[in-house]
């Protein structure tokens, strides 16, 4: 079953040359693919990869089976760090399964299957013990406490490859296994890729995988489980079975071991009678971690002296990883290390309706050890505490920003984190009837009215460089500073639609595209439950969503002739004579300019009203106000007016008036003589509510 050796630079430098690529085959490896890339592109990588083949000749040559284990301790000890890059979704996995990744590690790599009859005759006495055994860091590079796992938030997870190796830790002494959401096109079919040793971009050395390639449990699965077993082989300067094409399948090959046979690899498990494909009578090792097959058993006592030389070979240096002092350094030394938490909770549900339901999840990091506690506190919630890892069916009844606060402490000590804004309650019933108007000249944005949402860079914000009509409008400022892909979102305030048919809702819009090819997006959404759900009505793309014909290289800013008028129509029943009715600007960027938008305006059929007071007659003069304003309106009919001021968190700085009022015309006075900023003027008669912004300067 031995097998001649071949020249090493040769054998690379032909599979770099002649790499195939087979469209029809589905691989779950890029390793092949950067690896060469790597070899083509630099000649460091090159000496390096032949140095190391080299020391792996003579090393292998002078591999005793004596080595085999004697004792239960591994020879080999290899400290490890996970990077969760995500995105707060599925691919954020839990601690649990990252343990379960390690788990399936050390049994594959320490003789722990407990199914090894099923190797078949041929190789049961070539099944390698490989005495590597990986343990999650306890010591970061800095040299505190961690538990191997880093997480890091970024849309990089998505479209992924090497730049969304983030915050790598020193390659000489850890092994990096990065997790992500999926590839980009380069790798779009793949599920991971290592790089050989000596190979790697600065920065880049290490492993990245699929989330659902990870483990067993959570997001992992039975088959996927030894993805990570197979690319860190790779990380240990094993070859495909097949040799160095990336596909199966493509043409008998060699993959430098002596008792593992030629073979041209295998997508599925054959039967042995059907696995001598290059040379009939001799069975290839189709169960072999390197392989495609699926039914994977084994490494080979060959396939563990080229791993071992790998661990002692000064090519990517990872002769360093497992020495004495760095397993003293990373806390893999077999101590006993317990860390402080670090607080934290994923996004939630932000936008609710007074009297809606919000539930939190637990991110904290170190929780995993026993006694951990959680101490959760609601600002204008029900309950107001609470001691849950994951509370659910926390209600908000009053209108509002609310922030959310957590204290995590285990024997190691405590952390406490407050998430800023985690909570907007919305009006259950609104005051802006139709006709409604905005030009953004006099009001606060972003705020509970006006909400925005930010993934990356540049937000929606108010602005005075360009305005459809007046001086301001709200942009993003996108010539620069947003990361392709990322989306950018307001709300506008509920309108109250009870009494209005053929509703139509129209703003004005302006746009320049920086390149010919821009396929930026903007989505307009509407909601009649407080943004519990969306409804896409209109979306624009590209030169469609551009209001000027040509791209614009420099800093987009309209004149009055590059705007343009844009209808959303609301007339279906499912927003007409609705209480609160929302629309959401949704906008995705990609090779874009500057976006602006100006003049909201909500018309239709008004019908007869059944309220006392018009919200169209309602005004407040002067406004902005320095010393005194009036508060003038009409009382349709006979009602008891409840008139208060409050600030921007809802608390009442004054009472104007409380009384019961005939029909008639009405002007109150409020004095001013508060801190300036923006407060509501609220007018309540009977069930009705009419809210009013005043600018105090």
């Amino acid at each position: 079953m031995l097998k001649k050796s071949t020249n090493f630079l040769l054998l690379m430098m032909a599979m770099i040359t002649t790499i195939t690529v087979n469209a029809q085959n589905t691989h779950w490896c890029a390793t092949d693919e950067v690896t060469n890339a790597a070899l083509q592109n630099s000649a460091a990588a090159r000496a390096a990869q032949n140095q190391l083949e080299a020391f792996t000749q003579q090393y292998v040559q002078n591999f005793q089976p004596s080595y085999f284990r004697s004792t239960g301790t591994a020879v080999y000890v290899i400290p490890v760090v996970f990077h969760i890059i995500h995105n707060w979704g599925p691919e954020n996995i839990s601690d649990a399964q990252v343990y379960d990744a390690i788990r399936i590690l050390n049994r594959d790599y320490n003789g722990q299957r407990t199914d090894t009859a099923n190797i078949i005759p041929d190789f049961k006495a070539l099944n390698a013990d490989v005495q590597i055994e990986f343990r999650l860091a306890h010591k970061d590079p800095n040299g505190n406490c961690t538990n191997g796992i880093d997480r890091q938030q970024s849309l990089l997870t998505y479209d992924a490859g090497d730049q969304s190796k983030l915050n790598p830790w020193p390659y000489n002494k850890y092994l990096n296994i990065w997790t992500i959401s999926y590839f980009g096109s380069s790798h779009a079919s793949a599920a991971a890729y290592a790089y050989k040793p000596g190979t790697a971009p600065p920065g880049k050395d290490g492993i990245i995988a699929l989330h659902n390639y990870v483990g067993s449990i959570g997001t992992g699965s039975a088959t996927g489980q030894y993805t990570l077993t197979h690319e860190i082989g790779h990380w240990l300067n094993l070859n495909h079975t097949w040799g160095g094409t990336n596909q199966p399948g493509v043409a008998c090959g060699d993959d430098n071991v002596t008792d593992t046979p030629v073979t041209k690899g295998y997508t599925s498990c054959p039967s042995p009678s059907n696995a001598d494909i290059c040379n009939p009578g001799i069975i290839e090792n189709y169960q072999n971690y390197m392989d495609y097959s699926y039914c994977y058993y084994m490494f080979t006592l060959g396939q563990k002296a080229r791993m071992w030389a790998a661990l002692n070979s000064g090519a990517g240096l990872r002769n360093q990883v497992h020495t004495a002092t760095n397993l003293a350094n990373t806390g893999t030394d077999g101590g006993t290390y317990i860390c402080a938490p670090t607080a934290s909770f994923s996004p939630v549900q932000k936008v609710i309706c007074e009297g809606g339901i919000v539930s939190f999840n637990d991110a904290s990091l170190n929780t995993d050890t026993v006694g951990t506690t959680y101490l959760w506190t609601f600002n204008g919630g029900t309950p107001s505490t609470s001691t849950d890892k994951n509370p659910d069916s926390i209600v908000y009844n009053t209108a509002g920003i609310y922030d959310v606060t957590l204290t995590v402490t285990n024997s190691a000590g405590f952390d406490t984190y407050t998430g800023i804004e985690s909570v907007v309650v919305r009006p259950q019933q609104v005051s802006n009837f139709v006709p409604y108007s905005e030009g953004f000249e006099n009001v606060l944005f972003p705020s509970v009215d006006w909400i925005v949402n930010n993934e990356n860079g540049n937000a929606w914000e108010l602005n005075s460089v360009a305005a459809h009509s007046g001086f301001n409008s709200v942009r993003i400022n996108n010539f620069s500073g947003n990361v392709a892909g990322t989306k950018d979102v307001f709300i506008t305030p509920g309108f109250n639609l009870t009494n209005t048919t053929q509703t139509q809702f129209t703003y004005w819009l302006a746009f320049a595209m920086k390149s010919n090819g821009s396929s930026d997006v903007l989505k307009v959404y509407a909601s009649n439950n407080c943004g519990q759900l969306w409804n896409l009505r209109t979306t624009k793309t590209g030169s469609q969503l551009a209001t000027v014909a040509n791209a614009v290289m420099s800093d987009f800013i309209p004149n009055a002739s590059q705007w343009r008028q844009e209808t959303v129509s609301l007339t279906s029943g499912q927003y007409s004579t609705k209480p609160n009715v929302s629309l959401k600007f949704e906008y995705t960027h990609d090779l874009g300019n500057n976006i602006y938008i100006d003049d909201i305006n909500l018309t239709g059929t008004v019908g007869i009203s059944d309220y006392a007071v018009s919200a169209s007659d309602v005004t407040i003069v002067p406004n902005p106000a320095s010393e005194k304003s009036n508060v003038n309106f009409e009382l349709l009919q006979p009602e008891k007016v409840l008139i208060t001021v409050t600030d921007m968190l809802g608390k009442e700085v004054h009472r104007i008036a409380e009384n019961r009022l005939d029909a008639g015309e009405y002007q109150y006075e409020i004095n001013t003589n508060w801190a300036k900023g923006v407060y509501t003027v609220r007018i309540a008669a009977g069930s009705q509510i009419i809210s009013k912004k005043l600018v105090v300067e």
